[in-house]
């Protein structure tokens, strides 16, 4: 199951408003704490997140192209491998 770049995304982006949400609940009961101030650093780490993510995404299907019998054949030998664990236990 491959999860494409706007997809990501999307559950990135869902993922900040959650949080952003939840900081200004948690500084509306502190009182003291802008809540806009406090989520805005990790608004940013979830967005370079993102982006390193993307670029990751394209430098391994740049990769599989490159390569497309190997990247194959380590997809089936990691496969195998996670099959012969799930089975033993």
């Amino acid at each position: 199951m491959a999860i494409d770049a706007a997809t990501l995304r999307n559950e990135l982006d869902a993922l900040t408003d959650e949080l952003g949400h939840l900081l200004r609940h948690a500084a509306a009961h502190r009182g003291g704490v802008n809540a806009q101030t406090a989520s805005e650093p990790i608004a940013a780490a979830i967005s370079a997140l993102g982006v390193s993510l993307s670029d990751a995404d394209l430098q391994l299907e740049r990769l599989i192209r490159a390569r497309p019998i190997m990247a194959t054949a380590a997809a089936f030998t990691i496969g195998v491998a996670i099959g012969l664990l799930l089975r033993r236990t």
